[in-house]
């Protein structure tokens, strides 16, 4: 089939709009209602074409077989310049005038040859109370792109649109301000403005650019493609990447504003040397010569088990292969950890268990075609946005989408069925589950025989769960356990899931109960469904890829593999030890006891963000070496030895590796400040200085020597097929695409295993005189310990960590919104001021943890899931009481509570 459009050929594709085959053809029909991704608005008529003696609005009628589509005539340049005319004069003289440089609609005004209004009426005053958008009234033409921005894209449904004729607006918030509406900053509405009415502070000013660089977020594990608009050296304003698989143009709130820590005064731009109880600027020959000498002489007196790593995940692929090659191969040791360990390291080895392979098997294009969606322990919409708003997106178009957090977060509001279970009660809850699916058999038989072992013992084993006692135990009514079971009982879903999993004494059993529930559905390895798990960090899952774990090298090759050995001993000179090394929490607990003498941390703040805050700060202060690369001078770096400047993320090369395995480039869009270095510069300055004779690679010839280390996974990976979304591994070979969805055929290990497992409560269970059980976590407006968002204008948003309680609690303790509250744990006590919200349970806290003068862990304790050494971040027994504290005055709530 086919038409025409202008006199030229075109084939008619089913459903597709006069527009797009216009513009499949290179044909410009101007638009104004319009935008690429939404759903035509056809109000403002702009897009008119004649067909057949008719006038049609191209944004939303088909191209059909056999029409012939006029898009340029006489008649139509009227029509549309009669409409401008009137869209114009409906504004303030002087708002909006014709303009070849201007907006889309002044551009517009100019082509079409519209004067503007003579007379100088005055402007309405400009809302600008929020710190990163501004309301123009006096530009709104009321074409509902916002409308449709805000709805379709995050689903926050800010905007709406009253009145009629002369006296239609655009409304939002209580009082039709930003800083007192639901708005989340995400700037899909700055995006799609046609005429500059909704803009942010960013782009107050004119575009003052030079280039553009192509990179990829440093903020959550989503790992968002970003054009960052460069110019005078800085960074001027951060877009998102319009063709992007991952965000697909679209950012949150961090990603496209808090890029203003880079010009912070407080940036470190010069190494820092201890000097008795000061840190005193020295210089680089110096500092690098003193770190060399100081790891050579502890290993020389203690052996090389007595010096540790922490490398970092928010820095490169490449800059923590460096480092833990530099602990292994010329160090000696493999006491190197990083925070993929200690905060997802039950949900890897969980699924490594079931599957052979401790990643998500789903990408995130598998949340649009999902049959059925599952978020467990997880809250996309404040800690990883854009996957959220997907998920909220899908949810709306009709998605039936299971919630199960103890929480009633935001994507509650959208789900079929919320479960909110006690914290740290997981495993009878899916066991629940599980159970009902085999009585009611609703299991995929044929997937259980083709693809797992196992399964018979597991079903039986079932016989001792009740489904009554695990509605006891988690406060889940049997009833909602059946109804969320029997959702599963549909066929395959997606499994999203989070810390709130994993940061459990039985994090690895939580992991592996919900992993049956997939596998008795038939979810792993299909279209649309499989493990998702979230990565809170950018470059989480590329640390734990690189080796930065005691037990595995890189590429989760076994130490002791004779394979591995050889292949090392040829690249870096020397094997490892085959033995593995400490977890992070084994350092702490050695440095403790004098076996740890020395510890490299690479980009984390562990006085803040560890639990157990005490502990670690004692584990510290025992050291006779720390070194610690950072861009600020965090809790941690204060009472280093030696401090690092390093650069951030919008200053180095190399790649970061997303939760769904994709491995993107990074690109530096600007000089770090003053002598401040990339990461991998300093570890290759650090392993010279010892002799290591690795010479000056680039981060692409690292990424190379990745490739050979671990050619099951990266073998085909380099910088040059990097380019636009990446490669997912594995990708073995040079030829090879990448894979978007692992177990396809077969698992890892061959065929899945179903592991049972046994409910242990949480030592912070029931604990006399601790009648409250908190959880931590984050917020959207901030990120991890808060060092880089804390020093940009989201402050202004959020200024310092609430703890969060119910209600009814509240009044049970006499508390009152914002008043002080002193909290305590067995721990540790702290101070902070309180938020009232319903969201939380009757019994249940929340507590951020991104400001260091809160203290949050020192409520945490020091128990660990027992197999994966994972900390318990999840359920602290604790108890309130009202302390007299100076209250500030409430900070601008872009999001309501």
């Amino acid at each position: 089939m086919s038409a025409r459009i202008d006199g030229r050929s075109v084939e008619v594709r089913e459903g597709e709009s006069i527009l797009a085959a216009a513009r499949r053809l290179g044909v410009e029909i101007p638009t104004l209602c319009f935008a690429e991704g939404l759903r035509p608005e056809g109000g403002c008529r702009i897009c008119l074409v004649e067909a057949g003696g008719r006038l049609l609005g191209a944004c939303h009628t088909p191209l059909t077989n056999g029409m012939d589509v006029v898009t340029q005539s006489a008649r139509l340049h009227a029509l549309r310049r009669g409409l401008l005319e009137l869209l114009l004069a409906e504004r303030p003289a002087g708002a909006l005038t014709p303009d070849p440089a201007g907006s889309e609609f002044e551009r517009l005004l100019h082509a079409h040859g519209v004067q503007p209004a003579t007379g100088a009426a005055p402007l309405p005053a400009v809302d600008d109370s929020h710190p990163f958008l501004r309301f123009d009234a006096s530009r709104c033409i009321v074409c509902r792109r916002c409308v449709h921005a805000c709805d379709e894209v995050q689903g926050q449904f800010v905007y709406g649109v009253v009145g009629r004729g002369a006296g239609v607006k655009l409304v939002f918030g209580a009082d039709e301000r930003f800083a007192h509406s639901g708005c989340v900053a995400c700037g899909a509405c700055v995006d799609r403005c046609p005429t500059g009415a909704i803009g942010d502070s960013d782009r107050a000013a004119t575009d003052t650019s030079e280039r553009r660089v192509r990179s990829t977020c440093g903020y959550c594990g989503v790992g968002c493609q970003v054009e960052i608009r460069v110019g005078g050296g800085q960074v001027l304003a951060i877009d998102g990447a319009r063709d992007a698989a991952v965000n697909r143009g679209h950012l949150c709130v961090k990603g496209r504003y808090a890029h203003a820590w880079r010009r912070s005064p407080d940036r470190l731009t010069r190494p820092l040397l201890r000097d008795g109880e000061q840190l005193k600027p020295v210089s680089w020959d110096e500092a690098i010569g003193w770190a060399a000498g100081r790891l050579r002489e502890l290993r020389g007196r203690f052996g090389p088990d007595a010096l540790g790593l922490l490398t970092s995940s928010r820095s490169t692929n490449e800059a923590a292969y460096l480092l833990q090659k530099l602990f292994r191969a010329v160090l000696g040791s493999n006491n190197v950890d990083c925070c993929a360990r200690v905060c997802h390291s039950s949900t890897a080895q969980a699924l490594r268990t079931a599957t052979g392979t401790g990643a998500a098997s789903a990408c995130y294009d598998d949340i649009e075609a999902a049959r059925l969606l599952v978020v467990a322990g997880a809250n996309p919409s404040e800690a990883h946005p854009v996957v959220g708003a997907r998920i909220r997106q899908a949810a709306l178009r009709g998605t039936p989408l299971l919630v199960i957090d103890p929480r009633r977060i935001e994507l509650a509001d959208q789900a079929t069925l919320h479960l909110a279970p006690r914290p740290g009660t997981n495993v009878p809850l899916f066991q629940a589950m599980a159970r009902w699916l085999r009585d009611s058999d609703k299991l995929d038989a044929a997937y259980l025989a083709s693809r797992c072992e196992d399964a018979g013992p597991f079903l039986r084993g079932l016989d001792a769960v009740s489904i009554d006692a695990a509605a006891l135990t988690t406060g889940v009514p049997r009833a909602h356990i059946e109804r969320a079971a029997a959702l599963l009982a549909g066929g395959p879903a997606l499994f999203v899931t989070g810390l709130g999993l994993s940061e459990l004494t039985q994090g690895v059993a939580s992991v592996l109960a919900l992993t049956n529930l997939a596998l008795l559905s038939g979810s792993i390895g299909r279209r649309g469904a499989g493990m998702l798990p979230l990565r809170g960090q950018n470059n989480v899952q590329g640390n734990a890829d690189m080796g930065a774990m005691p037990d595995l090298a890189p590429g989760y090759q076994p130490l002791d593999d004779p394979g591995l050995r050889a292949r090392l001993a040829r690249e870096w000179g020397a094997a490892p030890p085959a033995a593995p090394g400490l977890t992070l929490p084994e350092m702490f607990e050695g440095a403790r006891a004098g076996r740890l003498r020395g510890l490299w941390i690479q980009g984390e703040d562990v006085a803040q963000s560890d639990p157990n805050q005490n502990a670690v700060l004692e584990a510290l202060e025992s050291l006779e070496l720390l070194v610690v690369q950072e861009l600020f001078l965090t809790e941690t770096a204060r009472r280093a030895h030696l401090v690092l400047p390093a650069a951030g993320w919008l200053e180095q090369a190399g790649t970061f590796t997303n939760a769904e395995r994709r491995i993107q480039l990074v690109r530096p869009a600007a000089s770090p400040p003053g002598e401040a270095r990339p990461d991998h510069e300093i570890a290759l300055d650090v392993a010279a200085a010892l002799g290591a004779g690795w010479g000056r690679p680039t981060p692409a010839q690292v990424m190379d020597e990745i490739a050979r280390v671990a050619p099951h996974l990266f073998g085909g990976v380099s910088h040059a097929r990097l380019q636009g979304d990446g490669l997912q591994w594995p990708c073995p070979a040079a030829d090879h695409p990448g894979t978007r969805s692992l177990h396809t055929e077969r698992f890892t290990r061959g065929k899945a295993r179903l592991v049972p497992v046994e409910f242990v409560p949480s030592p912070e269970h029931d604990v006399p005189g601790f009648p409250y059980t908190l959880i931590t976590g984050r917020v959207l407006e901030h990120y991890n310990v808060g060092s880089m968002t804390r020093r940009t204008p989201n402050l202004l948003l959020v200024g310092e960590d609430f703890l969060v309680m119910h209600p009814d609690d509240a009044a049970r303790e006499g508390l009152r919104e914002h008043g002080g509250v002193a909290v305590e744990s067995r721990w540790g006590a702290i101070a902070c001021r309180l938020r009232v919200d319903a969201r939380v349970a009757t019994g249940t806290l929340f507590l951020s943890f991104h400001f260091p003068e809160t203290h949050t862990n020192r409520l945490t304790g020091p128990q660990t899931d027992p197999q994966s050494h994972c900390p318990e971040y999840k359920v602290t027994a604790v108890r309130v009481r009202a302390q007299a504290q100076p209250a500030a005055a409430p900070l601008l709530a872009a999001r309501p509570g």
